[in-house]
């Protein structure tokens, strides 16, 4: 029976070889695409999975009323964790972390890395794998734990670096650390993904100067409970340090405190805009479904194909089915045969799919900074699930419509004559418009970000990143020998200094207008900043070099500011920053996007200014020309002013190529999902319209006879797919639109909007592609002698 079956397939098979293999072909593409969403997905789904004790962590965070809404905060007041460990019975451990940074030398060797502080609980509560060393050796003050890539970077000549010694460099400032042991890197999916190097955390308080009992102070802080029923409980013993905190820091009032579980602590944070989340964040929830959403509409196009051309072939084994069952066979075993053939159709294409994806998931990981995932079916038992589950969906999809209503024909009237398939009725009909309506939300998405892309490598972020090269001098004392060293540099137009940069330092804190309190961005300059960094002064004026009252008394705001207060002449207003400090606006400035990209709005700012005994940072402009020879030169100066340092020298645009990478790799995505929709949509429209005209081919052998010319007869043969194409084009562009719309807004703050060329583009495309496969194959038939139809007839 089974040798039965598989002979009638493969025979089939053989009859209708081109549909099959545009079928294989098509599902195997598209189950290549949703093989890298599903691993994309995944990646997100495992955010900190490897930390075996992950469902007993918490972090401590809080929350705080701000403009008139709840923000909630990922830190704790510093003294807090210390607070806790004996006045709340029901927590096990607790654990502070804090990320820093710094520089170190080994022997003669600079090298920079990021680096935390943390309690020496941290690694009891935390999985890490140590190939050096052991986690007890952070007990000891004066240890540091490297990461295996610190490790290959700068002690590869070494078999083993425990015990040897790095310093520590910050200015005058020197310290010696013994290595204690080295850690394989965590994954991209980790909270702690990026800390090369852990310290004990009482060198925190010592390398900044810090108070462990100073309540305005924060850090994180993590705590492990055996029991997960008592988080009630604790966070209502939690709000009795609330007023605590609150006296200590009377500008910056908490709420409550409330417990974060660990377990998609990385995914919530990034869905909900954490503030102060001084951890690796998981993927925008956008970059995490869009590429699910793109390769299921795909894998649906590909899935309408096949049930398509089934349903079209269907009239080719009608006869058999009427004498199978005059023999005596079962719907039911008919069912299975046609239910078999689909699936072993979809089991190849699933091959096929799993090899093309083995091209597709490395390209695709490596467009993205922040991904890391792999094609192993071997160690994946998630992925062989979701295979299976695959192709048992595309099997039942695409196949169960022609299998079930094929085999319910009655022998009688198959043999009468009365049933007859042609390449198109209305569930054809209906698939095929999806199709188009798919195939142009993917064009209508895929143009509008290559649309966005333009416009935000063009957008104006309120300073100039093209002719700024800044360098981060750490003190006054860096920053006034860093300068007379640059005097002398004919390229140079202009020298700020600063204590905070545009790109990537400031702070924020509540100022009240009247009765209005709102917080606000703050950055520290002295009065050449703004000229150095090219931003632009709209109304006012600048500070004034080393003048007492403008340091004291004076601010210039943002645009968003003025917007927020309603102010349309800010000059000369009045306003308080932490309840004590009275300010008057003097200059307003336009709108800069701090940090330099698109994904936040501007923020309400303020600018305050510093002497040079405050500047951290020194920043200065010249002509496109010249960046990049003055950036040579403030590298040699670098080397002469701070010879045990590495150079922190860079360009002001540096700051944005992750931003305009991510743009442009966003961008690709979406032309190449949009590009293979189309192209699998003009496939099946190929195959329908292939097997639509052969059992018309009589119709169109009588009417030429008759006269019809062969325009008249593309005319008539062609105006359904011309119905179907306009109503799939009013359907496919406002989704498009709606789709690429939410997905662009929950990327970006500012961004395009679909427009109507965006859509005529995308309707012209669908049409030209339409006319290539459809209107051209009937034209063809229709100019054929009229003998050869009636012949084959």
């Amino acid at each position: 029976m089974i040798w039965h079956y598989l002979k009638s397939t493969l025979r089939s098979f053989g009859k209708n070889k081109t549909f099959v293999l545009i079928n294989i072909l098509g599902l195997g593409t598209a189950i290549a695409c949703c093989i890298v969403a599903f691993l994309n997905w995944n990646f997100n789904a495992k955010f900190d999975t490897q930390h075996e004790q992950a469902d007993k962590i918490y972090r401590i965070n809080f929350s705080r009323t701000t403009n008139g809404r709840l923000v909630n905060n990922g830190s704790c007041p510093l003294p807090l964790g210390e607070s806790i460990k004996n006045s709340i019975s029901q927590i096990d451990q607790v654990v502070r972390v804090y990320p820093s940074g710094g520089n170190f030398k080994f022997k003669n060797e600079l090298f920079r890395t990021s680096l935390a502080g943390v309690d020496p609980a941290f690694f009891e509560l935390f999985n890490f794998d140590f190939t050096h060393g052991s986690a007890d050796a952070i007990q000891d003050k004066r240890t540091i734990f490297i990461s295996q890539e610190i490790n290959e970077k700068y002690f590869r000549d070494l078999p083993n670096p425990v015990g040897e010694t790095v310093t520590y460099i910050d200015g005058e400032q020197r310290i010696d650390f013994r290595i204690g042991a080295v850690f394989k890197d965590q994954p991209q999916n980790s909270s702690f993904y990026g800390n090369e190097a852990y310290i004990h955390y009482d060198n925190i308080l010592e390398l900044y100067e810090w108070d462990p009992t100073d309540w305005a102070l924060f850090n994180s802080t993590f705590i492990s409970l055996d029991d997960p029923t008592a988080v009630p409980t604790i966070e209502s013993q939690l709000q009795a340090f609330v007023d605590i905190q609150n006296e200590a820091k009377k500008d910056y009032m908490v709420n409550q405190y409330y417990l974060d579980h660990f377990p998609g602590m990385a995914v919530r944070a990034e869905k909900q805009d954490l503030r102060n989340h001084w951890f690796h964040q998981s993927l925008p929830v956008s970059a995490a479904s869009a590429p699910g959403i793109m390769a299921l509409l795909i894998l649906l196009i590909a899935c309408f194909n096949f049930t398509n051309t089934a349903i079209a072939i269907s009239n080719q084994r009608i006869k058999e089915i009427g004498i199978r069952k005059v023999h005596g066979a079962q719907r039911s075993q008919l069912i299975t045969q046609f239910l078999g053939e689909n699936l072993l159709i979809c089991f190849i294409a699933l091959l096929f799919g799993v090899f093309l994806a083995a091209f597709l998931v490395p390209k695709y990981s490596a467009m993205w900074i922040f991904l890391d995932i792999h094609l192993n079916l071997i160690e994946d038992t998630m992925l062989l699930l979701f295979l299976i589950g695959l192709l048992f969906f595309t099997g039942l999809v695409a196949g169960s419509y022609p299998a079930f209503y094929v085999s319910s024909f009655q022998p009688e009237t198959i043999f009468r004559g009365t049933v007859k398939f042609s390449g198109s009725n209305p569930l054809t009909r209906v698939l095929l418009m999806l199709q188009f309506t798919i195939s142009l939300i993917a064009l209508v998405c895929g143009f509008a970000f290559l649309k966005n892309a333009d416009y935000q490598s063009e957008y104006d972020i309120g300073f100039d990143t093209e002719t700024t090269v800044y360098a981060n001098v750490k003190n006054e004392a860096g920053y006034r020998t860093m300068r007379n060293g640059l005097l002398g540099i004919s390229e140079i137009q202009e020298i700020g200094g600063s204590r905070h940069s545009v790109t990537a330092s400031w702070y924020s804190d509540p100022i009240k207008v009247g009765t209005a309190e709102h917080d606000v961005d703050i950055m520290d300059i002295g009065a050449n900043y703004l000229k150095a960094i090219g931003a632009t002064l709209l109304v006012g004026r600048n500070f004034q070099e080393n003048s007492q009252t403008d340091v004291e008394r004076s601010v210039i705001i943002n645009e968003e500011l003025a917007k927020t207060f309603g102010w349309e002449d800010p000059i000369g207003k009045r306003m308080v920053l932490r309840d004590t400090i009275e300010l008057f606006v003097v200059g307003m400035v336009k709108d800069m996007l701090v940090g330099g990209a698109l994904w936040n709005p501007v923020r309400p700012m303020i600018m305050r200014h510093v002497l040079p005994e405050r500047f951290r940072f020194i920043s200065v402009k010249t002509d496109l020309d010249n960046a990049r020879l003055v950036k040579s030169k403030m590298d040699e100066r670098w080397k002469e002013v701070f010879p045990n340092e590495l150079s922190t020298v860079a360009y002001m645009k540096d700051q944005n190529t992750e931003a305009a990478e991510v743009n442009l790799n966003i961008r690709d995505l979406f032309l190449f999902l949009g590009v293979i929709a189309v192209l699998l949509s003009a496939i099946g429209q190929f195959s329908l319209v292939s097997l639509n005209l052969k059992k018309r081919q009589k119709e169109i052998g009588i009417r030429k006879v008759l006269g019809a010319s062969t325009l008249s007869i593309t005319n008539r043969v062609s105006k359904e797919f011309v119905i179907i194409l306009i109503i799939a084009s009013i359907l496919g562009t406002s989704s498009g639109a709606f789709l690429s719309n939410m997905l662009m807004s929950s990327i970006w703050s500012y961004h395009v909007s679909v427009n109507t060329s965006i859509i005529i583009i995308s309707i012209a495309i669908l049409f030209f592609i339409s006319v290539l496969t459809v209107g051209y194959k009937i034209f063809l038939a229709a100019s054929e002698v009229p003998a050869i139809f009636l012949e084959d007839g």
